[in-house]
């Protein structure tokens, strides 16, 4: 079935009328935390507007955002250390030998495809982009040239979410030149003549238009062997929108359809209230103290100022010759006029009140760093060391990192989850996928994430079984009946999965029941070895017991035909 392309822009127009109630509190956060990151969508010129905010008097709210991308980065996904892997679901004893080794295999395979595209340098705009809006969108492509990801810039998209409250539908807006219409779609059937009108002339207008790219799921989809756009679940679609010049013109129309096997996007959000398609974010939380912040710090300019150029008030007799207060000057003045002061200053703040005013500026900006987590991250980015443990981060900032545990587990699920199996299957379909062992070909793979935050997540839970093992440890030297209740494989095991120990070197249990069979044959085999050995060394000590008898002189007779001789009288 062919896509109505005005049911379509219908569809597009009532998010965005959905969406409004957040553009205010956006521009606000992005003016503040995070300028040129928000783009309003209705703008004709947003290409040119300025790219920072020209009333901003401190940029405390800036700086801030920034510890806490690059913290996010550094802790969720670092480009310097390994941050997840793959592992098969299932019972271990039922996984076929090799499978875990060749996950090894593509997760090393997997993490120079990310290091090779812009997967690192996108995903550190992104985590300003959930900080401050609460929601990002990051959508992925790939060709024969590699993978790539393009983020989105907030304003310019819209989301919609299913029954499950998952992000499976977005619409961004493209505003381009016609010579950038006609590089990419130059064919379309339905291109406007003005748009093909426009290598005709001299000189390529610069004038922009609207192109809106549609992505979601297919109502009609229908499984199919072609390789046609309505042979995929997700649709997707660029188009023309219709309306005045700058924002389409005419008719709307289609410019391309095509699809995706799964969906291309990813729409992380910071925390979600209920079933909202939107984040709210934690710059949203200080924005109150950043807004006093620049009022405050506005009142301390012109305090300092004050101070080092106070308000003046000069003799009356000075209006004629006029005063010189640059350093140096010269001016005149009657001194035969007594009871009088030539220059004073008419107001100069103390120094108290600016210390006081300084004071608060602290304690606001103190606000602002707690609400962005810039004390936990700033943990980790100036550790001078080359790297900082989980164990570490845990022991400083346990209660920090408990706080934080609700936004690592969203972003695992709503970003990095998707992002590794999209990966996964794109390897697959463009043949970048080391060769698998028999048996995998319907290989359920999950993902295990050993960031330095999600170790810290489950290193919270490590303390317990920690002391359970030192008490089990300290009791059964009293009472070793104690070690019954306890299962320590499992313990160890359990153990080991929370500290991300990879399931390549963590023998199996078929394998460990091998070992221990072995060794309690080997145990048997000695102690039989052991009995055996006893009985020849009792043998041989009997007879040497003989010999010294035989070699023993009683009263003419050895010891041995003594009692020999006994045994036959008492006969």
């Amino acid at each position: 079935m062919a896509i109505d392309v005005d049911k379509l822009a219908y569809r597009y127009e009532e998010l965005r009328s959905e969406r409004a109630n957040w553009e205010s509190t956006w521009r606000e956060c992005a003016e503040l935390f995070n300028p040129g990151r928000y783009r309003d969508d209705t703008e004709t010129n947003a290409h040119r507007i300025p790219l920072v905010n020209p009333k901003l008097v401190n940029s405390k709210g800036i700086l801030a955002m920034r510890s806490m991308a690059s913290g996010m980065q550094g802790g969720m996904a670092s480009p310097v250390r390994p941050w997840f892997r793959l592992v098969a679901k299932g019972d271990p004893q039922f996984i076929p030998d090799g499978v875990n080794a060749w996950l090894d295999r593509v997760t090393q395979v997997m993490t120079a495809v990310l290091h090779q595209s812009n997967f690192y340098n996108a995903t550190h705009t992104l985590y300003s982009d959930i900080g401050t809006f609460g929601t990002g969108l990051l959508v992925e492509i790939a060709n024969e040239n590699g993978i790539y990801f393009h983020l989105v810039r907030c304003g310019e998209y819209v989301l919609d979410i299913n029954g499950n409250d998952e992000v499976d539908t977005f619409f961004r807006r493209l505003y381009m030149t016609p010579r950038q219409i006609l590089d990419r779609w130059e064919s379309a059937p339905d291109l406007p003549d003005f748009i093909k009108r426009s290598r005709e002339r001299k000189v390529m207008t610069t004038e922009r238009y609207d192109v809106i790219h549609a992505v979601f799921p297919r109502t009609d989809f229908k499984p199919a062997k072609r390789l046609t756009a309505e042979s995929k679940p997700f649709a997707s679609v660029y188009y023309l929108p219709g309306g005045s010049s700058g924002h389409g013109t005419g008719k709307a129309c289609i410019l391309e359809e095509g699809g995706f096997d799964m969906f291309p996007a990813f729409a992380p959000r910071w925390d979600v209230s209920g079933s909202d398609v939107y984040g709210r974010s934690p710059a949203m939380d200080v924005l109150p103290d950043c807004k006093m912040l620049q009022a405050m710090t506005t009142t301390l300019r012109k305090t300092q100022h004050k101070i080092a150029d106070p308000p003046l008030v000069a003799d009356q007799s000075l209006r004629a010759t006029g005063v010189k207060l640059i350093p140096g000057g010269l001016s005149f003045f009657d001194s035969t006029r007594t009871g009088t002061t030539p220059v004073a200053p008419i107001h100069q703040p103390e120094a108290a009140a600016l210390q006081t005013v300084m004071t608060a500026i602290q304690e606001v900006e103190q606000n602002i760093d707690d609400g962005l987590y810039v004390d936990l991250f700033r943990l980790m980015l100036e550790d001078q060391r080359s790297r900082i443990t989980a164990t570490e981060i845990n022991a400083k900032e346990r209660e920090r990192i408990v706080m934080l545990g609700p936004v690592v587990e969203r972003l695992h699920k709503e970003l990095f989850d998707p992002v590794i199996r999209r990966t996964f299957a794109l390897m697959q379909e463009w043949g970048a996928m080391p060769t698998p062992p028999e048996g995998v070909d319907a290989l359920d793979v999950d993902v295990s994430f050993e960031s330095a935050l999600a170790q810290a997540q489950r290193q919270v839970t490590t303390s317990n079984i920690e002391a359970g093992f030192a008490f089990i440890g300290q009791a059964a030297a009293a009472v070793p009946e104690i070690l019954d209740i306890v299962d320590t494989d499992a313990m160890g095991r359990a153990y080991l999965d929370r500290i991300n120990m990879p399931s390549s070197v963590i023998r199996e249990e078929s394998a460990v029941e091998e070992i221990r069979e072995q060794r309690a044959q080997a145990a048997a085999q000695q102690q039989q070895m052991e009995t055996m050995n006893q009985g020849v060394n009792q043998l041989v000590d009997a007879t040497k017991a003989m010999e010294n008898m035989s070699n023993t002189n009683i009263s003419g007779q050895n010891a041995l035909e003594a009692l020999t001789s006994g045994l036959g009288a008492i006969r």
